[in-house]
């Protein structure tokens, strides 16, 4: 895969994931997914694959709005079955700017492209 091709896998995970599609969150990430989240403080909280399904699946029952699909894609390469994403999100959450600093690392591993890894920074 080149770097164009995992932007817009990527773009797709960010509109699959923002609009709580279970079944596509469910396959898109690997299961030794690890999320890092620090926030502007500098403390740090992690998710994984089964807190991060169980959290859109909350929304997806709630019938929750959508997130914001905003990204600024800074920086993307593949290496043979490793990729990695750099990009900013404003996630907008209750009608409030809340951007964030994403890296994300993709892993091709049983047919598919997986992300393995992923960490945010908060911005403000």
């Amino acid at each position: 895969m080149d770097s164009k091709k995992l932007i817009e896998l990527t773009k797709q995970l960010i509109y699959e994931a923002t609009h709580f599609n279970v079944p596509y969150v469910m396959q898109i990430y690997a299961d030794n997914l690890l999320i890092v989240k620090v926030d502007k403080d500098g403390v740090v909280d992690t998710m994984n694959k089964e807190q991060l399904v169980s959290f859109v699946r909350g929304n997806s029952e709630a019938k929750a709005t959508p997130f914001s699909t905003k990204a600024d894609f800074h920086y993307a390469v593949c290496d043979g079955n490793m990729g990695m994403i750099v990009m900013t999100r404003d996630l907008e959450l209750n009608g409030k700017s809340d951007p964030k600093f994403f890296t994300l690392i993709w892993e091709y591993s049983s047919g598919r492209w997986q992300v393995v890894k992923e960490s945010c920074v908060e911005l403000n």
